[in-house]
């Protein structure tokens, strides 16, 4: 059966279906929901206290027994941003003060890490899987999880990516395509123009590794999940299309934005937060976007775009979204994991 390989079997998985993490835009319940139906639920932490952490795992495993990946974006402390990017601060603050939203936060530096109390967490709750973009952390944190049969998984964008992160001891890699929603999952200094889109990156990491390979961006419907396994795929990794479930956290002006826009209507700019993500592009994309103001380093920039959100204005929102947009649709994830298992496996059992 097309769904059944090494890495569902390690997972305990009955579909190769993973939904990405997404931070505070995915809930317990949602996370739960896509478990339950036989995939990989995933929830983010960052931004989390351990507590609050250990509640959100809590809180799904109260609701599924199934598997869970819990995730963590990687960065460097910035360091001392008095100074930093004043041009693009008088930009936003522009925006601010035309929404009546008064100051723009003072930005702070931070690090993007695994501290020892969510470690502690992580090694106490045992999620079956943990996932990290923008690279790995140290080897004691890696040797630790791996100490507790943690399953680590981490995202390349090109090969030279996948060939690194084998190199450190990952157990399956996320091959994240062009296509992609959200924060590119690049660590290595690459021309963002130049990476590739899944079709070409897939099957190249496939033949570069030998651990699993999970495919991401651009897989929005049962199709694109059969051509992804045609390719080489062990599983896919889906975001945008999880985003409309009914339970997920996004907000309302989030949600009915999503009729309005096609495949043609995201854009990868690392003017909204900082790092190169793709964006539903409206008039906040365009107005930080603009020549003449540098970004603040990733997450500040974030810290100053996200509380616009709250306005309620689509056209001066942070939407996070990939190109396969105009495939998604409202339903509840059980109907969604439904609806993608069957329409792979009819695609799929066209080429037996």
């Amino acid at each position: 059966m097309w769904s059944k390989n090494a890495l569902t079997e390690r997972l305990n998985l009955e579909w190769p279906i993973f939904q990405a993490p997404m931070g505070g835009l995915v809930t317990p319940t949602l996370a739960a929901a896509v478990s339950n139906a036989g995939g990989l639920g995933g929830l983010g932490l960052w931004g989390f206290s351990a507590e609050d952490a250990e509640r959100r795992i809590a809180g799904f495993r109260q609701q599924s027994g199934g598997s869970l990946n819990i995730n963590y974006p990687l960065w460097s402390n910035q360091g001392d941003l008095t100074g930093v990017g004043m041009d693009m601060r008088a930009r936003v603050q522009k925006i601010y003060d035309d929404k009546g939203l008064g100051p723009i936060p003072t930005p702070e530096p931070s690090a993007g890490e695994v501290s020892p109390d969510h470690l502690a967490v992580l090694r106490d709750t045992k999620p079956e899987v943990v996932s990290f973009h923008f690279g790995l952390p140290d080897q004691e944190v890696m040797a630790s999880l791996k100490e507790a049969g943690i399953f680590i998984i981490c995202t390349a964008t090109t090969v030279a990516e996948a060939r690194t992160l084998e190199g450190m001891g990952v157990d399956a890699i996320i091959a994240q395509g062009i296509e992609a929603g959200g924060h590119r999952g690049t660590f290595t200094e690459v021309d963002i123009s130049m990476q590739p889109g899944l079709f070409a990156l897939l099957p190249q990491v496939v033949d570069a590794v030998s651990v699993p390979v999970i495919a991401a961006g651009g897989v929005g419907d049962g199709r694109s999940i059969a051509a992804a396994f045609m390719l080489g795929a062990s599983a896919v990794q889906m975001g945008t299309a999880f985003l409309r479930c009914e339970e997920s956290a996004i907000p309302d002006v989030y949600r009915d934005s999503f009729d309005e826009f096609t495949d043609a209507n995201t854009i990868v700019t690392d003017a909204v937060s900082g790092r190169p993500a793709r964006f539903l592009k409206n008039r906040l994309v365009d107005e930080l976007s603009a020549p003449g103001a540098a970004p603040l380093p990733f997450p500040a920039q974030l810290g100053l775009s996200n509380p616009l959100t709250a306005t309620g204005d689509p056209h001066a929102s942070v939407l996070l979204a990939g190109q396969a947009v105009a495939l998604t649709r409202a339903r509840t994830a059980q109907n969604l994991m439904e609806s993608l298992a069957v329409e792979a496996g009819q695609r799929l059992k066209a080429f037996d």
